[in-house]
């Protein structure tokens, strides 16, 4: 609903990154996502499996969203008030109409235009805490991405209060320890993998928020090697913390993209897992990404006016010698850090190639408990177990929550090496 909705961004990041490092006009770029909102697009199973979404505590079921207004059940339910099936054809021409007037005015129309007056009148007669002045007043951040060593190997991530320190903190726990020897899915991996990501999501849990309203220590704890040192020594003594719980979140997507220029690029969209909410006459969902705050006063991910939310969202790009080695991100809530850590170590440690990295078994946690996919083999999971980690071990032999990271390997033999998880429904595409 409307309470759940934060001043929405993707427009002005997009425009941003559009004026710095694009090479196609601005109005050819919308274009082919004006036809499939006029043609129509076929439904997917991932689609579908997503418009459902099947109850979770504290979040409403697929219904429950779709319904929230009458401008959203319109576009993504049938006449009959059924959800759409695997190969319906959905169009949104409303969609298609607020994208040509942003391909023609650019993205000053959506916060300080006509169409920005519309959004703000709908918003405020719902009950939304977003304003007028939010819209007008909203920037986008630009900085320098975070980077560590990690083997022979440079990692770039994004800031707090996205996933990026959690990953960097990661990786630098693992610099100490030869995955590859262990071999990939045995007790020996899997207890160093979990054990590190276990202690991270501790410092992740207790630190990390929007570095503009708190202190994230990011130099002290997320960037340090001694403080990495520490999480290695606390792995080798089996004295690895038992941290928080685990959040999933589905409304995410990830584009990795490199050229022939030596272009590349890794970016992660999320709307939470939307608001049901679809002004009319417009076409587009807004984001539920309220959800992502603390309610609790007094944490570093608390709610205040003009602060970003803590996200998952971590797209990397590895580099060695100074030149790109891969691009890689994932779309998946608090999961997408997992996946996108896994791939890296997959392709880096392992040597796989792309489909490789994002097909292998996974494993994901936050706390104390370790969830593992069916491919892992049930004496391992005894094993780690016998280590100290409670383990769900799933039915599932690809779990579709375990996020879906889309990867890029460039350079060497694998040059434009493509590979999108077949967890979900994304794709490679070769342009030549």
């Amino acid at each position: 609903g409307y309470s759940s909705i934060l001043t929405p961004g993707t427009p002005a990041g997009l425009w941003e990154l559009h004026q710095k490092y694009a090479t196609m006009p601005w109005k050819d770029l919308i274009q082919p996502a004006i036809s499939v909102a006029k043609n129509g697009f076929r439904a997917s199973p991932s689609f579908v499996n997503f418009l459902q979404h099947k109850p979770q505590y504290g979040i409403p079921d697929g219904m429950t969203r779709v319904k929230a207004t009458t401008a959203c059940a319109v576009i993504y339910l049938r006449e009959d008030g059924s959800f759409h099936d695997d190969g319906d054809l959905i169009k949104n021409l409303d969609y298609a109409s607020t994208l040509e007037v942003l391909a023609e005015k650019g993205v000053s129309e959506f916060y300080h235009g006509e169409l920005g007056d519309r959004i703000a009148k709908d918003l405020e007669q719902g009950g939304s805490f977003v304003t007028r002045d939010d819209l007008r007043e909203f920037r986008p951040r630009v900085y320098a991405p975070l980077r560590v060593g990690y083997r022979d190997y440079a990692v770039a991530s994004n800031n707090a209060p996205g996933g990026g320190p959690w990953l960097l903190e990661v990786l630098q726990i693992l610099d100490g320890f030869e995955l590859g020897p262990m071999g990939h899915s045995t007790a020996d991996h899997l207890h160093v993998l979990g054990s590190a990501m276990k202690l991270a999501h501790e410092d992740r849990s207790r630190y990390l928020g929007d570095p503009e309203f708190v202190d994230i220590m990011l130099d002290e704890i997320f960037l340090s090697k001694e403080h990495a040192a520490e999480s290695q020594r606390a792995i080798r003594n089996g004295t690895a913390v038992q941290a928080s719980a685990p959040g999933y979140d589905d409304a995410t997507t990830h584009l990795v993209a490199a050229d022939a220029q030596g272009n590349i690029l890794s970016m992660t969209h999320t709307l939470g897992t939307s608001s049901g909410v679809v002004t009319p006459g417009l076409g587009f969902m807004y984001n539920n990404s309220m959800k992502l705050f603390d309610p609790q006063p007094g944490t570093t991910n608390s709610i205040a006016p003009g602060k970003a939310r803590a996200t998952g969202m971590c797209p990397a790009i590895v580099f060695r010698d100074g030149k790109p080695v891969l691009a890689v991100g994932a779309p998946g809530g608090s999961v997408i850090m997992s996946s996108v850590l896994q791939s890296i170590l997959n392709v880096l440690d392992f040597d796989m190639t792309a489909v490789e990295a994002v097909s292998a078994p996974r494993i994901h946690t936050e706390g104390e408990q370790v969830w593992i996919e069916a491919r892992v083999r049930a004496d391992v999971c005894e094993e780690l177990s016998r280590r100290g980690h409670p383990v769900e071990h799933r039915v599932q032999s690809y779990a579709p929550d375990f996020s879906r990271p889309q990867i890029v390997v460039v350079g060497g033999e694998r040059q434009f090496d493509g590979g999108s998880d077949p967890r979900g429904g994304g794709g490679v595409v070769y342009a030549r």
